[in-house]
């Protein structure tokens, strides 16, 4: 190979490494292509979820009295109940749906008078009126407002009944009348005396004993008492 074509070459050589390095060089200072940032799920708030406690929950247990003072009614957490002069009516509901309202509340309701009734809906409201909490509805059926009470609350005594039932439950008649108006201020607040219906259930594998109460609201609730007999604990149900 003579001088001139050993030149040729060695440039041609050079060139091609010339190409290779600025190839190299390009892909060394290339930026990276940016990493897909990851998509976050974001879940809406349920509506429902999002609501505090029904406002209405914070009345069950009272008891008003209408303006001309010949009917009163009683809250529970499943029943409306006017007792007066012309007798008793309950009302079995149910809340639809309710809203807050300053220091008031609407809450529409559907409700029964009687076991296989067609349901009727209504609108129940609370509102504040010269310092008074006044209860309005149109299906109610004695009065159609109610002030809610001063509020002293009857005690709830039980009635003669077999000393057995205080051996079975291991308390006085004072700590399991106790134990039924727990339960009686939510269900049955009218409630005075309940009576023992003298039968018991014995779960030996659970170590606990239960037994009921007949109540003497209008509805004529039932009450379940159990005995732990591990703790001692009395509940009602």
């Amino acid at each position: 190979m003579d001088k001139k074509t050993k030149l040729m070459a060695i440039c041609a050589a050079g060139a091609a490494a010339i190409l290779i390095g600025a190839g190299l060089a390009r892909c060394a200072i290339a930026p990276a292509e940016p990493e897909p940032e990851p998509v976050v799920a974001v879940e809406e708030e349920s509506g429902q979820g999002a609501q505090a406690d029904d406002p209405l929950s914070g009345y069950l247990g009272t008891v008003w009295t209408s303006e001309d003072g010949s009917a009163t009614l009683s809250l529970s957490d499943s029943t409306i109940v006017e007792q007066g002069d012309a007798g008793t009516q309950v009302m079995y509901y149910e809340v639809l749906s309710e809203e807050a309202d300053g220091d008031g509340l609407s809450a529409q309701i559907s409700f029964t008078r009687a076991a296989g009734e067609a349901s009727s809906q209504t609108l129940l409201t609370v509102a504040s009126s010269g310092g008074k909490k006044r209860l309005s509805c149109d299906a109610f059926a004695l009065s159609k407002t109610y002030l809610l009470a001063d509020g002293a609350e009857a005690a709830l005594e039980l009635s003669a009944h077999a000393p057995e039932l205080n051996e079975l439950l291991e308390a006085e008649d004072a700590e399991i009348a106790s134990a039924i108006s727990q339960r009686a201020q939510t269900a049955c607040p009218t409630a005075t005396l309940a009576t023992w219906d003298g039968e018991v259930y014995l779960d030996c594998n659970e170590g606990v004993l239960t037994t009921s109460f007949h109540l003497n609201d209008a509805a004529s609730t039932i009450v379940q008492v159990s005995l732990d007999r591990a703790s001692g604990e009395l509940s009602a149900l």
